[in-house]
């Protein structure tokens, strides 16, 4: 096992009626004029910006509204809540919503305490954050682990470029977790949201260095097997609590400080880079386009890493019961198994019935291993992952 730090500092307000602990836990933190950001009007139809402006109302705890944050949020939001932020005089940053939200605010927090384009700040940027705005999250769509992790995803440039930023200063003070809050998320945005919580653990699962990692890769596989379990009772039944609440935990743990990835050799987050590009070209939800491109990408690295067989096989066994005692046979029946299961959760089949346009792979290919390797097993550059698009596009 390689060596690792672990820091994790977010606590937790996790069930029904945590949005009462949200006074007191700003204060807790220094907060005492907040910035209020959400995306679009579904926290107002649903009732849960009434109950969080009613929390701060009876903490008499100011605030000002950064309303209509977009999905994929584009760094031109990421400006406007630092200037509101900042014209203001807010000292506390509050995300109301899913990951694009909280992602949005992790950005307007290391944003407002910088003189310069909040884009140095991004991974390779020239910028460096030294201090940062103290933020928190309440969470009404599961899936992205945002609330309980250090870095964020923003869009930028005349090509919707996806963009990292991620610092220990951007870890939420606390997160509210209340699993009904997630009651009237839309199915689809619900069952994209399950998908990105497993991609997550899939990527941190299969990386080189894995045979040495078994709490790792132990507490993982519990966790996929939570999310192909209960992601199904939540098309059974929107308002089941139990299975949104390990839904939540489920996605929450999966990226609390990149748990399941420590001890190995690292990754470049492979699926989530081809990913990415979709959703740059096409504005495609993001667990959609994860889900497009999981099965074939795992196909392709079983192929070009055969030494990595036996962990397919454990993939297979340990989280979709598969009773296969070959390895090889076992390995392919995983894939086979994961792609049964984003039919499950009605994601699209393919690339090409979702509108991709098959002249469209190899810039697709090309955007995606710009800054180099993006492989977490074996070499996946410009050739390799056209022929994963290929693989995914029908």
């Amino acid at each position: 096992m390689e060596n690792f730090s672990f820091y994790l500092p977010t606590i937790v307000h996790f069930g029904k009626g945590q949005i009462s602990s949200l006074g007191a836990s700003i204060k807790q933190f220094g907060g005492s004029k907040v910035l209020l950001a959400y995306g679009g009007g579904s926290i107002k139809a649903n009732g849960i910006y009434n109950a969080v402006v009613a929390a701060l109302k009876k903490a008499n705890i100011p605030f000002v509204d950064c309303d209509g944050i977009k999905p994929n949020p584009p760094v031109e939001d990421v400006n406007r809540g630092i200037k509101l932020y900042r014209d203001n005089g807010c000292d506390f940053i509050l995300a109301v919503g899913g990951g694009s939200t909280i992602d949005a605010c992790k950005a307007m927090a290391a944003g407002v305490c910088y003189d310069g384009d909040v884009m140095d700040l991004m991974a390779g940027g020239k910028g460096e954050i030294k201090t940062a705005a103290p933020l928190a999250a309440v969470l009404t769509m599961a899936g992205t682990g945002s609330e309980l992790d250090l870095g964020g995803v923003i869009t930028a440039g005349a090509d919707h470029k996806k963009h990292t930023i991620m610092h220990p200063l951007l870890y939420p003070k606390f997160s509210i977790l209340d699993p009904t809050y997630t009651f009237s998320v839309p199915e689809k945005h619900s069952m994209a949201g399950s998908f990105d919580a497993l991609d997550h653990l899939i990527e941190c699962y299969f990386i080189a260095g894995s045979e040495s990692t078994d709490v790792q890769n132990m507490m993982n596989e519990g966790l996929m097997r939570s999310i192909v379990k209960n992601a199904p009772l939540i098309l059974e039944n929107p308002e089941n609590y139990d299975a949104r609440a390990n839904i939540m935990w489920a996605s929450s743990m999966a990226l609390a400080s990149f748990q399941f990835a420590l001890g190995k050799k690292g990754s470049n987050w492979p699926m989530h880079a081809m990913g990415h590009e979709l959703s740059s070209l096409y504005d495609m939800t993001h667990g959609v386009t994860l889900a497009l491109i999981a099965p074939s990408y795992l196909a392709f690295t079983l192929e070009k890493a055969p030494e990595y067989t036996w962990l397919f096989a454990n993939f297979a066994r340990n989280v979709f019961g598969v009773v296969e005692t070959d390895d090889a046979l076992a390995a392919k029946m995983g894939i086979a198994k994961l792609k049964e299961f984003t039919l499950t959760l009605k994601m699209p089949n393919n690339l090409k019935e979702v509108g991709v346009e098959e002249d469209k792979l190899e810039y697709l290919a090309e955007k995606a291993t710009e800054w180099g390797n993006i492989g977490a097993l074996c070499k996946i550059e410009k050739d390799e992952a056209l022929e994963i698009y290929k693989n995914a596009f029908a």
